[in-house]
C-alpha cells in the first residue's frame, strides 16, 4: 500500500514541474509578445516621427511669407488644413512678440498621457531674422492601436505552438522520469529518517537504475561514517564547552552558525538570539560589515590574526575580548566560513589603561624622574630626566646609577638617600647641586621606595624638582625687599644728614660771600670746606637715587670726575692683594648720561674683576679714553652709531672665561660665583644701563689670559652745568617780610641769617604748628613762605595747603631731602610754587628768593 505522505510528495513534485512548464510558457510568451510589440511600436513610432518633421519643417516653409506679412487669415486657413491629420493634436503660431496668432486644440489632447505625445517647435526666419515661432504636438495613439492588433494574432499562433509541445513533453517525462523517481523519494526518505537498512530497486534498466545501485553504495558509507562523526562531535562538544574562552563559527559573508555557552556565561544572553545574525551584532557600537572583512585578512594572509574587540552585556557594560579569528576550508580547499577564540582580556586591559595613564602623567611631568632596582641599577627614566640631561634612554637603562652620575657626584648627593629609602623610609633633600651638564641648580628631591607584590622594598622612585628659578625669584625678592629697606632708611638718614650739610654749606657760602674779602688764604680753605660739603650732597644725592625705582633722568656729565671719585668710594672694598691702576685723565669726556648709572656700572665691573682676582691678586686696570667708531666697526658692534665715542676700559689679570661663559655673562641670573656670593645680576645691569645711553659692551677673554671690558657711550657737547652758572650768578639784594619754617635749629639760624643779611625781614619758627597759627592771625603779613616737608606735628605739604586757602596768591616754597614725585605732582597742583632740594646752599636760596621776590618765574627744580 502506498505511503500517503509519499503520494503527496509525488503529486507536488508533477505539480512543481506542471508549473514550472507553464511559467515557461507564460515566460516564453511575454518575451516574444514584448519583442514584438516593440519592433512594431518602433517601426511604427519612427515613421510617425519622420513624418512630424517633415509637417513642421513644411508648416515654416509655408509660412515664412504669412507671417513676416502679419497674414492672419492665410495662417489660420493653414493651420485648419493641417490640424485634419489625426495625429496632430495642438498647433500654435506665434509672431516675433511672442503673441499668439493662431492657436489650435484638438478637444481630447488632455486626455493623452504624455506618454503619448510628444511636442516639437521650430522659429521662423526671414532674411536671417526670427520673426515668429511654430509648435506642435503629435500623438502615436494610432501606433499603439495597430501594434496591439498585430500582437494579438501573433499571440494566438505562438500559443497553439507552445501548448502542442508541452503536452508530448508531459506524457514522456511523466512515464519515464517521474514514475521511477517517485519510487526514490520514498527510499530517500526512510533512508534520511535514520533508516540505513533501507535499499531502492527499480524494475527498469537504465540509467535512474544505475543511480540506485550507486546510492545504495553510498548509503552504507555514509552509515559507517555517521557513526564516526557521531563519536567525534561528541568529543569536540565537550572540548568546546570545557573552555572559558568564547568559540563560534560563521559564513563567510559573518553570519552565526555556532556559538559555544561561555558567551551566555559572559554577556548573560541567549545564543539562540544570535545564530543566523551577523558576528558584529554582538560587539559594541563602531563595527560593521566592513570590520568584518578586516578581521578576516589576517586569516586569508595565514598568519596570527589577534584582534581587540568588544563585548556588550545585557547590563550595557563592556567585555574586552582578544579575538583571534581564522577561515575555515571546505574539501575542495576552498573558504568556507571562519571560526573564532575569544578570549576575555577586560582585567588585563584595564591594567593597562591604568598603567597607561600613569606612564603619561610620569611623560607629562616636568620634574626629572627615574627608577631604579634594589641592586641599584636604572630601570626607567622619563622624557624630562632625559631633556634635562641630555641623554638618551638606551643609555641609561641597566646602567648603574653610579656610572651614569659619576662617582664624586653619587657619593656626595645620590648615594645617602637611596641608603635610605632602601630601608623602606621617603628620602627628602633640598640643596644646591652642581651637575655637570646642568650647571648649578637647587634641586628639591624627594626618594620613594617602590614595594613588589609581598610588600618589600624592589627599589627606588626619585623624583628631582628644579626649583632654581624660584630659589632666584626668592633671592631677588629678599634683595628687593633689601633695597627698599635701605631707601626707606637713606630717606632718614638724608634728611638728619641734609640738615647738617646746609648748615655747613650755608655758613661757608655766607662766609664766602660777605665776610672772605680780599683773604686769598681764607677764600682758598673755605673753596676746600665746599668742596668736600658738594661731595658729600652729591653722594647723599647719589645715595638717595639708587634707593629709589624708577626711570633715572640723563644731563650731560663729564665722566672723569665721577670715575675718579667712584674709585676712591670702591678703593676699601677692594682685597689690598688687588692693585688699581687708573688712566681717566680724557679730555673729551663729555656724555648724555645719568651720573648715578655711570657709577652702577664701574662698581659691578670692577666688583667682578676683584672676585675673579679674589685668590690669587692681580691689577685692576681703569681706563677711559676718546675713539672715533667707524661705519665697518659700527656694524660690527650693532646698537651704537658711527661717530665720536668715549670708552671705558676695566681690564683685570684674573684666570679669564671659557667662550661658553662669555656668551652667557650678560643674562640676568646667570652667575659663576658660589651660592650666596651674588645674584647673577651685575653684568645683565651694566649692559641694560649702557643700551640706555645708546652705546654698547663688550668683553675679552680667554682662560688665564684675564678679562677686558669695553663700554663705548656716544660723546656729547661740553656745556656749562646749573650748579656753575648757580655760583657764578651776582647776588642781589631785596626786601619783603619771609616766613621761614624748618624744624632744624641750625638750618633755621643759617637761613634767617643770610636773608637778613640780604635786606629781607625773616620770620623763623622750627615748629609748623605755631608757624601756622602764627600765619592765620595776620595772612597779608607774609610775602613768602619757606617750610621743610619732613616736620613733626604738621608736614610743610599740609602746612603750605593751608596757608594757600587764605592766600591762593602766595608764593611757598617747599623744601625737602628725600620724597616720592606722587607728592611733587600733588604739590603743584595745590599751587606750591616751587621746590628746593636740600642742602640749601647760601647762593641758591639767595638766587631763588630774589627772583620769586621780584616776580620773576623761578626755573623748574630738579626732582629726582
Amino acid at each position: 500500500m502506498e505511503h500517503p505522505g509519499h503520494r503527496r510528495k509525488q503529486n507536488s513534485l508533477r505539480t512543481e514541474f506542471t508549473y514550472a512548464l507553464f511559467i515557461v510558457l507564460a515566460v516564453t510568451c511575454n518575451i516574444v509578445t514584448m519583442i514584438d510589440c516593440y519592433m512594431v511600436y518602433v517601426r511604427n513610432t519612427r515613421m510617425l516621427e519622420k513624418k512630424a518633421e517633415t509637417t513642421i519643417e513644411q508648416a515654416v516653409e509655408t509660412l515664412v511669407q504669412p507671417i513676416g506679412s502679419s497674414d492672419v487669415a492665410f495662417v489660420r486657413k493653414f493651420a485648419d488644413i493641417l490640424a485634419s491629420d489625426r495625429s496632430l493634436i495642438h498647433i500654435a503660431v506665434y509672431d516675433e512678440q511672442g503673441k499668439a496668432l493662431v492657436t489650435h486644440d484638438r478637444d481630447s489632447q488632455k486626455l493623452f498621457k504624455a506618454s503619448m505625445k510628444w511636442e516639437l517647435e521650430r522659429p521662423v526666419r526671414l532674411n536671417g531674422k526670427e520673426i515668429g515661432r511654430i509648435a506642435m504636438t503629435f500623438t502615436n495613439r494610432d501606433v499603439w492601436t495597430l501594434t496591439q492588433q498585430m500582437i494579438f494574432s501573433d499571440l494566438i499562433i505562438m500559443f497553439s505552438a507552445l501548448f502542442a509541445v508541452v503536452g508530448t513533453t508531459w506524457l514522456l517525462l511523466n512515464r519515464r522520469i517521474l514514475k521511477p523517481l517517485g519510487v526514490m523519494e520514498m527510499a530517500f526518505h526512510q533512508i534520511s529518517a535514520g533508516d540505513y537498512s533501507r535499499r531502492v530497486s527499480l524494475s527498469r534498466n537504465n540509467e535512474l537504475s544505475g543511480i540506485a545501485e550507486e546510492f545504495n553504495t553510498m548509503v552504507a558509507q555514509v552509515a559507517l561514517r555517521d557513526s564516526q562523526i557521531r563519536e567525534s562531535e561528541t568529543n569536540y562538544r565537550n572540548l568546546v564547552e570545557g573552555t572559558t574562552d568564547i568559540i563560534f563559527r560563521t559564513t563567510l559573508d559573518g553570519s552565526l552558525i555556532y556559538m559555544n555557552q561561555n558567551f551566555e556565561k559572559k554577556t548573560g544572553f541567549h545564543v539562540s538570539d544570535f545564530l543566523g545574525k551577523p558576528f558584529f551584532d554582538l560587539l559594541a557600537s563602531g563595527y560593521t560589515r566592513a570590520s568584518f572583512e578586516l578581521l578576516k585578512q589576517g586569516g586569508l594572509a595565514e598568519r596570527t590574526n589577534l584582534h581587540e574587540i568588544q563585548l556588550v552585556k545585557n547590563d550595557g557594560t563592556l567585555i574586552f575580548m582578544e579575538l583571534n579569528i581564522t577561515l575555515q576550508e571546505g574539501v575542495d580547499e576552498a573558504p568556507m566560513g571562519t571560526m573564532g577564540i575569544a578570549r576575555d582580556i577586560t582585567w588585563r586591559k584595564r591594567t593597562q589603561e591604568d598603567l597607561k595613564k600613569y606612564e603619561q602623567m610620569v611623560a607629562a611631568s616636568s620634574d626629572c624622574m627615574w627608577l631604579t632596582n634594589e641592586s641599584l641599577t636604572i630601570q626607567a627614566v622619563n622624557e624630562a630626566y632625559l631633556t634635562a640631561n641630555g641623554r638618551e634612554r638606551a643609555e641609561l637603562i641597566g646602567r648603574p646609577v653610579v656610572d651614569v652620575m659619576g662617582v664624586d657626584f653619587y657619593e656626595a648627593n645620590v648615594k645617602p638617600h637611596l641608603e635610605g629609602c632602601l630601608k623602606g623610609k621617603t628620602v627628602r633633600h633640598r640643596d644646591w647641586v652642581r651637575f655637570a651638564n646642568r650647571g648649578l641648580k637647587f634641586i628639591d628631591s624627594t626618594f620613594y621606595p617602590s614595594f613588589d607584590a609581598e610588600n618589600k622594598v624592589s627599589g627606588v622612585l626619585v623624583n628631582e624638582r628644579d626649583l632654581t628659578n624660584q630659589k632666584t625669584l626668592e633671592t631677588r625678592l629678599q634683595q628687593s625687599q633689601k633695597m627698599e629697606s635701605i631707601g626707606t632708611l637713606a630717606g632718614g638718614i638724608a634728611h638728619d644728614f641734609n640738615n647738617i650739610l646746609g648748615a655747613i654749606i650755608g655758613y661757608a657760602e655766607m662766609i664766602e660771600m660777605f665776610d672772605v674779602e680780599e683773604d686769598e688764604r681764607v677764600a682758598v680753605r673755605i673753596g676746600h670746606i665746599l668742596k668736600g660739603a658738594y661731595r658729600a650732597r652729591e653722594l647723599v644725592e647719589q645715595i638717595l637715587t639708587f634707593s629709589r625705582h624708577g626711570e633715572q633722568e640723563k644731563s650731560v656729565i663729564r665722566l672723569s670726575p665721577l670715575l675718579k671719585e667712584s674709585l676712591n668710594f670702591l678703593r676699601a672694598s677692594i682685597p689690598s692683594t688687588i692693585a688699581i691702576k687708573e688712566e681717566i685723565d680724557c679730555p673729551n669726556d663729555v656724555v648724555l648720561a645719568n651720573a648715578t648709572q655711570v657709577h652702577q656700572v664701574l662698581m659691578n665691573l670692577c666688583t667682578n674683576a676683584s672676585y675673579a682676582m679674589s685668590k690669587e691678586g692681580g691689577t685692576l686696570s681703569v681706563c677711559l679714553d676718546d675713539i672715533h667708531v667707524e661705519i665697518a666697526e659700527a656694524r660690527q658692534l650693532s646698537g651704537i652709531l658711527p661717530g665720536p665715542h668715549v670708552r671705558l676700559t676695566v681690564t683685570d689679570t684674573g684666570p679669564g672665561m671659557d667662550p661658553e661663559v662669555i656668551g652667557r655673562i650678560f643674562d640676568p641670573f646667570f652667575t659663576t660665583k658660589k651660592t650666596g656670593d651674588g645674584t647673577g645680576m651685575g653684568l645683565a645691569v651694566v649692559h641694560g644701563v649702557v643700551k640706555n645711553f645708546n652705546g654698547t659692551v663688550t668683553v675679552q677673554s680667554a682662560p688665564g689670559e684675564g678679562t677686558v671690558f669695553s663700554v663705548l657711550i656716544p660723546a656729547a657737547e661740553e656745556g656749562r652745568s646749573e650748579e656753575e652758572e648757580e655760583t657764578r650768578a651776582v647776588v642781589s639784594r631785596g626786601n619783603g617780610k619771609i616766613l621761614f619754617v624748618d624744624d632744624e635749629e641750625e638750618l633755621v639760624n643759617f637761613s634767617s641769617e643770610i636773608l637778613r643779611q640780604l635786606g629781607y625781614d625773616v620770620v623763623a619758627e622750627t615748629s609748623s604748628l605755631r608757624a601756622h597759627r602764627l600765619f592765620m592771625e595776620a595772612p597779608e603779613a607774609f610775602d613768602l613762605v619757606i617750610t621743610d616737608q619732613t616736620m613733626p606735628e604738621m608736614t610743610g605739604y599740609d602746612l603750605a595747603r593751608e596757608m594757600l586757602v587764605l592766600r591762593p596768591d602766595l608764593p611757598v616754597v617747599l623744601c625737602t631731602g628725600f620724597s616720592s614725585s606722587t607728592l611733587e605732582e600733588e604739590a603743584l597742583r595745590s599751587g606750591i610754587r616751587c621746590f628746593m632740594k636740600k642742602p640749601i646752599g647760601a647762593r641758591q636760596l639767595a638766587d631763588l628768593v630774589s627772583r620769586i621776590m621780584n616776580r620773576v618765574q623761578a626755573r623748574p627744580c630738579d626732582w629726582t
